[in-house]
């Protein structure tokens, strides 16, 4: 019996060891990768007047900024408690509170965009030309960016009032409001809506792209944008599932007895899962650089204006500088 149990310990460690490795090896470089691509989504989708004049484009551009406040605010202190044992958010009442009311909302308007983008597709094939002007145009994107914004900011206010710490833990601590969040809103939000919002407008988009050929001089730039989206939408859907479910199964395991090796899989699982989920913040810049040769263009512009303004700034400190020499040898003379 003592064996058994020196065992199980011996493998939750190793099992928990795991889970903070992950931590070092993966999820920092992800948080990295993530705030870096989009920044640099940013700049591309704001240094082109095409891109700022596409209603899809501008929905991206939205989710871009989101995922730039989602990523250092949430997913760095997730990384920061599991795997270097800081317990912010598990050890101070108001971050606890702020955590959970950040997480879910930032998380939520984040992938609300894409699929706002999902939407546009479709509005922007539709053969009724009165139905393209009245939904795919900016007036409607700029009203959609700020209706979900809001909406989803007083959606969770409730998380607010209702987190608070428990055995050392950041939970919800309103056992009504919990089961509501993980029954209901959290399957609804993260797998239900997602994946019948993508499902409709994409297959819907397919048959209006097949019942009309629609050929102006965006054609070029729209089948980019079309080509960008597809692999974002199918990585939302897939990786919607298992972090919908995860609340479900910890909400009807809460009265289980769980030792330590239990514990420890089921810690690693959910690491997993967070780190899958994450793809959708991280890998969409990368997604549009190698699907799209106008968001190359557009980088490498950047990159090389940036460029000549650094040799330009040498330049300049250089003549500065032998300016100053000259000065300084001829008032040598003049004494």
């Amino acid at each position: 019996m003592e064996y058994n149990v020196t065992s199980i310990s011996s493998t939750a460690f190793t099992i928990n060891t795991v889970s903070r490795w992950l931590n070092y090896v993966l999820a920092i470089p992800m948080i990295i990768l993530g705030i870096l691509g989009s920044i640099l989504t940013i700049l591309v989708f704001t240094r082109q007047s095409s891109f700022q004049r596409n209603p899809t484009i501008i929905y991206l551009l939205a989710g871009a900024i989101m995922t730039a406040i989602h990523l250092p605010t949430i997913y760095l202190q997730s990384i920061l408690v599991d795997g270097f044992g800081l317990g912010i958010f598990n050890t101070n009442d108001l971050a606890c509170r702020e955590h959970n009311y950040l997480l879910y909302a930032t998380t939520v308007a984040a992938i609300s965009f894409p699929c706002w983008a999902a939407f546009d597709q479709y509005a922007s094939t539709c053969r009724e030309a009165s139905f393209r002007n009245r939904w795919s145009s900016i007036r409607v994107v700029r009203a959609a960016i700020t209706g979900t914004i809001i909406f989803w900011t007083i959606v969770y206010l409730p998380m607010i009032f209702f987190s608070g710490i428990d055995h050392n833990i950041c939970v919800l601590t309103n056992i009504y409001y919990r089961n509501l969040n993980d029954f209901i809103v959290t399957p609804l939000v993260y797998t239900i809506g997602p994946l019948t919002f993508i499902i409709i407008f994409t297959r819907r988009t397919i048959q209006n792209l097949r019942a009309v050929t629609l050929t102006n001089r965006r054609d070029h730039l729209t089948k980019q944008i079309r080509h960008m989206l597809i692999p974002q939408l199918i990585i939302l859907a897939l990786s919607g599932v298992p972090f919908g479910l995860q609340n479900i199964y910890f909400n009807l395991t809460n009265d289980v007895y769980k030792d330590s090796l239990r514990q420890a899989i089921e810690h690693l699982f959910v690491q997993i899962i967070r780190l899958f989920y994450h793809f959708n913040f991280v890998f969409t810049f990368y997604i549009y650089l190698y699907m799209s040769s106008e968001v190359r263009k557009v980088l490498r512009r950047i990159t090389t204006s940036s460029r000549k303004k650094s040799i330009e700034g040498s330049n300049t400190d250089s003549i500065v500088l032998q300016t100053l020499t000259c000065d300084n040898t001829s008032r040598d003379r003049l004494f």
